[in-house]
């Protein structure tokens, strides 16, 4: 069977603020189908590294390189044109705005050439999270937690992604939307979109092509084609080595 080819590489990419080294060197890549999974505590450099990715800070070092063509030094918008679309830790909804107005601004962000039509697009996001049909008309700042984060993927899926960018989207919801956002998230994996999720914890709905990669104080401290155990991830926290 042939290799699937690699949509994103990441090539010793590191952050720095000022004087402080937010981000060490870190390298990956993402394959169609694939997710690579960010996992760590608070003050990892899981935020860094997606704001990074999404043009949001520059890298002190490194290139980031996206379907053969070196990306680094292009700004947030020009990105997102190009396929990267980031859903940022804390939901980032328009609160001012209604659900629909929310979803066009998500449209109007994917280039002409990769934008389809918008009754079609709309559909495509109604069948993934239904309830945002009935929400349409309604102000966002109304939503629940759970219905928030689904407006968020959904703008963000609207801009027509290659790879979609996911920063904490169980952060602060009930384990039963956390559930329904993941259930969708597995849905979009099968169906061939590339994901960086970064989580504190461990998540549902695992890929058979999924990396996993462990943070701590800005270094890579875990980076396998597989999840750690419970065990693991609690030594990889605490700053122990894992024994081969």
């Amino acid at each position: 069977m042939a290799a699937e080819k690699i949509i994103l590489r990441v090539e010793g990419v590191s952050v720095q603020y000022g004087n402080v080294r937010a981000l060490e060197p870190i390298s990956f890549s993402v394959a169609e189908h694939g997710l690579t999974l960010i996992l760590g505590p608070n003050g990892a450099g899981k935020t860094s590294l997606m704001r990074t990715l999404a043009g949001a800070v520059a890298a002190r070092a490194g290139r980031v390189i996206l379907d053969d063509r070196d990306i680094t030094a292009l700004p947030a918008h020009r990105r997102v044109r190009r396929g990267i679309a980031l859903v940022p830790e804390g939901r980032g909804r328009l609160a001012s705005l209604s659900v629909r107005d929310n979803l066009i601004l998500g449209w109007y962000s994917a280039s002409a050439e990769r934008r389809g039509e918008m009754d079609v697009e709309f559909s495509r996001i109604f069948d993934l999270f239904p309830v945002l049909r009935e929400r349409l008309d309604q102000d966002c700042s109304t939503l629940s937690g759970g219905e928030m984060q689904m407006l968020a993927v959904a703008r963000g899926l609207l801009a027509r992604p290659r790879v979609l960018l996911l920063d904490e989207p169980s952060l602060g919801l009930a384990p039963l939307a956390t559930a329904k956002v993941y259930e969708a998230l597995g849905a979009l994996s099968t169906g061939g979109l590339a994901m960086i999720i970064v989580e504190q914890k461990a998540v549902p709905q695992p890929n058979p092509r999924e990396t996993t990669i462990v943070l701590r104080n800005g270094r890579v401290q875990f980076q396998e084609d597989r999840r750690p155990t419970a065990d693991e991830l609690a030594m990889l926290y605490l700053g122990r080595k894992v024994a081969a």
